[in-house]
């Protein structure tokens, strides 16, 4: 699918990102001026920061509240006194009389100056009584409702407006007059700044530069995506500078050059990520640049090249002047706001400022500065430390040296894979590719490079590829090397034959070539390969060798501990705990930070089974950081398998899509539960169609895959069955679903439908489910998930409870208290218990009625009325009172409805925390007091207190707020 004539759009935010505090202040400013509180609030902040879109908050707030608004700017150059105050009275009264009102008598003058078809007769031109005139006709302009004037570009504003502007913030706080002004912390404003700071703190508000996490939303939200691509937005953080401005300039120029498409329904990179300066500020650096001397000029090109931040002190040798000539440059460039002072050094205001000016340099003089800057680096930083590395091979690509160029990238690019820095390490690696000189040695090192990156990042499809070719043209020791990264590639994308076929290559060019450090990595990927083949024993024995082997060799160890620990936790999760800590201890000694981020990733999973779903998040967001997309992919398909079990739909959706994005632009294995977990989601909401074409989707790849199917028929079409109400469908789905369970790798597949399936046996069976109860006991021990363990003491409840048997209800108890606090896979949990619920009412056992209060309260606050509906009738049929909604305004939260109170009664309740008696309780409600008393009686007797207080404590602990 095409971009959709996406080319060139700006892709502007469409919302406010980062800005909440400010944007509530400036609304509460407005909503004042109702109260008669007006005065000046002044945003302060660089170019880009979007003070301007603050601006834009005002003039809502404005609307909402029936107040007029006027606007003007200043402009730079201009010499007229109260150019700003002028263009904003002429918009609005360009076309009126002038006003005859007697608190504006004897102005004439100062009208005259604000719009100029007023002339009138007055004596002196001060600011004070302009500024005096300007808030008397504003007071009146605002006819009661109080009146806004927004004062833009201040930093370029004539002397006289800035006194008017002095004398309304003396003025305006006691007047239904509101001035909101932005100025750039530098200009002719600076002075006004301070004044109005130290009499008024409040009335300046600095606009911060957004942090990370609001780059992050506001490249989503430019780009209308639940998650950019990982590279798009490491690529905004790191040349964005934390500017709104230049994030939507940096997301329309890769949109432009071709870098950024819209692709079958999703974003997609292409391509090498390059800056592209706006049009506007090439034009205006170039403006700047003119204004600078030749040496100047010279001096700030040099250190253009040595990158935003730069060393001051290199610049009179590769510029070739003396030290005082390079100061004035400097001094120069810094007045013309081209560079500002950073500590005890310098950088330009912007990157983008700086590609400005490398974009101005003629060929021949960026080749010149850069043969003098290239070794110049090298020279003051031995070794190259951080990203001066990267920088001396820009500097050797700009002198013409490609080969070195592509030595000083490629080692660049392991840097940033040793530090988990996926983003960093391709966009090098391919850098390296391009300019490394066709046939020379340090080809072959990038080549290698770039598919070490591919792998680790989670490209499996063109890791494979190339990593094949690349093989095929070096000697058998580092073909051996190279074929158990394609090994790794084929794990990632699903395809355990041609991972297999790798391994079994490397292992006959290791036998020409023997090399030890070789074999134990090949031992270790070869462990991996046997593991995704279900081979355990094999796989631990492989993992074990290279372990013995591995000395030296930090990653091969981490490898081989992560083996273990996941051969391990398929019969023990403690145990497998203890293996991947080993690794992530490992992993954090040696500073290998993909391998930590790896280990950590597992241990995340794990703690998932215990209810606590926290670890996983911040695994995800620390893996989409460092742009692990294969992690990031299995946390989000993890993430909507949760959701999936919560009944969330929306979590669901969200991280379902995300998976599948990812899954399908990388050629993931993932790609085919993802579809599978999104069929949940829209089962959850009700869509059979949408469904219906994920499922297909999630069979494409392999329509017999038994872990599928499985899913499938215990956990989606269940879900389907369940919202819609129809349980009678439930046991045929499970008995289809257990048919591919039974199929499926027990190493690899969990099923939470077979606890459905054993339940439904244990209730209904000739045998109370015997057989079904040992298989479900033995999965349950070797999946050793805390969770099923439990569940199958409910299904033991459920068949003694057949029997007659009085341990049952105490067993029941026991296995739903423990589920309580583990809060995971909350509406599977319900569902387990309606149907416990449905056999105890028929067998004449426990409490049924209280499982299905709170299941019912569940399914209704989620929206899920059909299976809420079944509870109150299973309900009914217990001869318990059957939960109803009431006649009242309040939302009655699912823990006070699991106990049959009405939304009628939370209104009372709302009432009672606010401190009323009976008789206001009830005018407020127009109840009689008889019937107030009778609803508070009936609160006293489902929840199980006897007085207000208690009462008002148990408002509060479920959040019921004063009415």
């Amino acid at each position: 699918m095409a971009d959709g004539g996406l080319a060139g759009r700006r892709l502007l935010c469409p919302g406010l990102v980062g800005r909440t505090a400010e944007a509530a202040l400036l609304h509460a400013r407005v909503a004042g001026l109702a109260q008669g509180r007006g005065g000046v609030v002044l945003l302060v902040g660089a170019a880009g920061t979007g003070k301007t879109r603050l601006t834009q908050e005002v003039a809502d707030a404005a609307v909402l509240c029936g107040a007029p608004m006027l606007a003007g700017r200043a402009v730079p150059g201009s010499t007229v006194a109260y150019r700003p105050l002028t263009e904003a009275f002429l918009g609005a009264f360009r076309n009126a009389p002038p006003p005859d009102a007697p608190e504006l008598a004897g102005l004439g003058a100062h009208l005259g100056r604000l719009v100029p078809s007023w002339q009138g007769a007055g004596a002196d031109d001060s600011p004070l009584l302009l500024g005096e005139t300007v808030l008397r006709l504003l007071r009146r302009h605002g006819a009661g409702r109080g009146c806004v004037l927004v004062l833009e570009d201040l930093h370029w504003a004539d002397a006289e407006t800035l006194a008017a502007l002095d004398h309304l913030a003396d003025a305006a706080p006691d007047e239904p007059v509101l001035c909101v002004c932005t100025a750039r912390p530098d200009g002719a404003a600076v002075d006004t700044v301070e004044r109005l700071e130290r009499r008024d703190p409040g009335s300046v508000v600095r606009i911060a530069l957004l942090p990370d996490e609001d780059v992050d939303r506001m490249v989503a939200a430019c780009l209308a995506t639940s998650s950019a691509p990982p590279e798009i937005a490491a690529f905004v953080r790191a040349h964005g500078d934390g500017t709104p401005f230049l994030v939507e300039e940096l997301l329309a120029g890769l949109v432009a050059a071709g870098h950024l498409r819209w692709l079958d329904g999703s974003w997609a990179c292409e391509g090498e990520l390059t800056l592209t300066v706006p049009v506007s500020l090439r034009e205006s650096v170039g403006r700047r640049m003119v204004g600078l001397t030749p040496t100047a000029r010279r001096v700030v090109g040099a250190a253009a090249l040595l990158g935003r931040r730069f060393d001051w002190e290199l610049l009179p040798g590769i510029a070739e002047v003396d030290g005082r000539s390079a100061a004035d440059a400097l001094r120069a460039a810094v007045d013309e706001q081209l560079v500002d002072v950073d500590g005890a050094g310098f950088a330009f205001r912007h990157s983008l400022t700086r590609e400005a000016v490398l974009a101005d340099l003629l060929p021949p003089d960026r080749r010149d500065l850069a043969r003098r800057a290239w070794p110049a680096i090298e020279r003051a930083n031995p070794g190259l430390p951080g990203g001066l590395c990267e920088l001396a091979a820009e500097l050797a690509e700009a002198a013409g040296a490609s080969g070195a160029a592509a030595q000083r990238l490629v080692e660049s690019s392991r840097r940033a894979l040793a530090a988990g820095a996926f983003i960093s390490a391709e966009a090098a690696a391919r850098r390296a590719v391009r300019v490394a000189p066709p046939g020379d040695a340090v080809a072959l090192d990038a080549g290698e490079s770039l598919l070490r990156v591919l792998v680790a990042a989670g490209k499996p499809g063109e890791a494979g590829e190339a990593g094949r070719r690349l093989a095929a043209s070096v000697p058998p020791a580092r073909r051996a090397d190279l074929l158990a990264v394609t090994a790794r590639a084929a794990l990632a994308g699903g395809d355990r034959g041609a991972a297999g076929a790798d391994v079994a290559a490397a292992r006959a060019a290791l036998t020409a070539d023997p090399d030890p450090a070789v074999g134990a990595r090949l031992d270790a990927v070869a462990a991996y390969v046997a593991l995704e083949c279900g081979r355990l024993d094999e796989a631990a024995a492989l993992a074990d060798t290279a372990l013995a082997a591995a000395e030296g060799q930090a990653e091969v160890e981490c490898e081989a501990l992560e083996v273990r620990g996941r051969v391990a936790r398929t019969r023990d999760l403690a145990e497998g705990q203890v293996w991947f800590r080993r690794a992530a201890d490992v992993a954090s000694r040696h500073g290998l930070a993909s391998w930590h981020l790896r280990a950590q990733h597992e241990l995340a999973l794990l703690a998932w089974p215990s209810g606590d779903v926290e670890p996983l998040r911040e695994t995800r967001a620390l893996a989409a950081r460092y742009g692990a997309l294969v992690t990031v992919a299995v946390m989000d398909l993890s993430l909507a398998d949760i959701a999936l079990g919560a009944f969330d739909r929306d979590g669901a959706l969200a991280a379902a899509t995300a998976c599948v994005e990812a899954s399908r632009r990388f050629g993931l294995a993932t790609e085919p539960v993802a579809h599978l977990w999104l069929a949940g989601a829209h089962a959850l909401a009700g869509d059979d169609v949408a469904m219906e074409a994920a499922i297909s989707r999630s069979l494409a790849r392999d329509p017999e895959d038994p872990r599928i199917l499985g899913d499938l028929y215990g956990r989606v079409l269940l879900t389907s069955a369940v919202v819609s109400g129809d349980l009678e469908a439930v046991p045929a789905l499970l008995e289809t679903g257990m048919e591919h369970v039974r199929r499926a790798d027990p190493a690899t597949s969990v099923f939470p439908g077979r606890v459905l399936w054993t339940l439904v046996r244990a209730a209904d069976g000739a045998d109370l489910g015997a057989a079904a109860r040992i298989e479900y006991a033995a999965a349950a021990d070797r999946i050793g998930m805390p969770m099923f363990h439990l569940q199958r003491e409910l299904i033991e409840a459920v068949a003694l409870g057949r029997e007659g048997h009085p341990a049952a209800a105490e067993r029941m108890e026991r296995a739903r208290s423990g589920l309580r606090r583990m809060s995971l896979s909350r509406g599977l949990v319900h569902v387990v218990e309606m149907l416990a619920a449905r056999a105890a009412i028929r067998d004449g056992w426990g409490d049924p009625a209280a499982w299905l209060r709170e299941a019912e309260a569940f399914f209704a606050a989620g929206g899920y009325g059909r299976t809420a509906r079944r509870c109150r009738l299973l309900l009914a049929q217990a001869g318990a009172p059957v939960p109803r909604r009431g006649r009242g305004d309040s939302v009655v939260p699912a823990t006070l409805r699991a106990l049959g109170v009405t939304s009628r009664e939370v209104d009372v309740l709302r009432l009672v925390v606010g401190g009323l008696s009976n008789r206001q309780i009830g005018e407020r409600l127009y109840l009689s007091p008889k019937t107030v008393e009778r609803h508070l009686g009936s609160l006293y007797d489902r929840t199980g207190v006897r007085n207000r207080a208690a009462l008002r404590e148990l408002a509060r602990d479920h959040g019921v707020q004063s009415g």
